[in-house]
């Protein structure tokens, strides 16, 4: 598998590489670890003009801001944030998410920003169509999705794989994006559009700078898991994420956040599920009532080999097991500094 032909360019800061990006009018790519925009040349998926490649831009330790939020550069390597001292302490769940991206060599390659930017996957668009699958698909500007026939042209059936996302989602972040006209900053959920055809909120010109996660309040517990066949060496069948906080009672929940990745076009909020959580009593019957709940709103997709029905099932079983150990580290106190 060759890669294209491409003109290749090294950006000296973030500004420069909005700049060139804004020049090519959507021919160009930022390049940064590379570890999901060149499996996706080599098959052919695109066929940027330009690279702007981004990796002489040292990227900024995470710091602590006056109001006590945590800023995270989005060029920050994954393993970097999974053994960071400071996240590890104060934002457990980011490091977490990281740790569970992948082997150790995508970790050390991969960073903050293009894993919330990688492409949704398919079986069927996902590999060479050179010899096999030759027809193109909605995503290639064809004619018909070949896994799901009837549906309409506008609407690509795909799944968004970052497991740091629905962390993010959780916690209620917030990102810092950069483009030709300024930064802007929106909530981590608004990043995402909800259509495969194009996954993320960004113009070509547009790149994301920073992760800003708020401090953790008082009560506050969280849970995550992915569900892999291999662990961490593949993309995840599902990836769960909880933040909820107790009321002073220590048994009544203030509220919550309940997030599902991998199972459809972008990460999922259950929403009637956490409005079920918000001022009842956290027993062991009202989470796996809200778990099973929750599985049947989030609607998975049929994806990789996994029925809706295995992935409802395995949504229902961990949701609540995580959901159980959110309810713990708020109870024993076990929340950052």
């Amino acid at each position: 598998m060759i890669l294209s032909d491409f003109d290749y360019e090294r950006a000296d800061s973030l500004e420069d590489a909005v700049a060139l990006l804004g020049r090519m009018g959507g021919d160009a790519r930022p390049l940064a670890g590379g570890t999901d925009l060149l499996p996706s040349i080599r098959m052919d998926n695109v066929r940027p003009g330009m690279l702007v490649s981004l990796t002489a831009i040292e990227p900024r330790p995470p710091e602590v801001l006056p109001d006590g939020s945590i800023r995270i550069d989005a060029l920050s390597r994954l393993a970097s944030l999974e053994n960071s001292d400071l996240l590890r302490s104060r934002v457990p769940m980011l490091a977490e998410s990281a740790h569970v991206v992948g082997g150790n060599q995508i970790r050390q390659m991969g960073t903050l920003g293009g894993n919330l930017c990688q492409e949704i996957r398919c079986l069927y668009l996902d590999q060479r169509h050179d010899y096999q699958f030759v027809a193109p698909c909605f995503k290639r500007g064809g004619a018909c999705c070949y896994p799901f026939p009837r549906n309409a042209p506008d609407t690509c059936w795909s799944v968004y794989m970052s497991d740091i996302a629905p962390a993010l989602i959780a916690l209620d972040a917030r990102i810092e994006i950069l483009g030709e006209a300024g930064s802007r900053s929106i909530r981590a959920e608004e990043l995402f559009t909800g259509n495969g055809l194009k996954p993320v909120r960004l113009s070509h010109s547009e790149l994301v700078r920073a992760v800003i996660v708020p401090p953790a309040r008082p009560g506050f517990g969280w849970g995550f898991h992915k569900s892999t066949v291999r662990g961490g060496l593949e993309f995840g069948m599902a990836v769960m994420a909880v933040a909820l906080r107790l009321a002073d009672d220590g048994k009544t929940c203030a509220d919550a956040r309940i997030v599902v990745g991998a199972v459809r076009e972008g990460p999922v909020r259950a929403s009637a599920a956490e409005r079920a959580l918000a001022g009842a009593v956290l027993d062991g019957e009202r989470l796996a009532s809200v778990a099973g709940d929750a599985s049947k709103e989030i609607n998975p997709l049929p994806h990789h080999g996994f029925t809706r029905r295995h992935l409802m099932d395995n949504i229902r079983v961990y949701l609540r097991r995580i959901l159980a150990h959110a309810v713990e580290r708020a109870r024993s106190g076990e929340h950052p500094a």
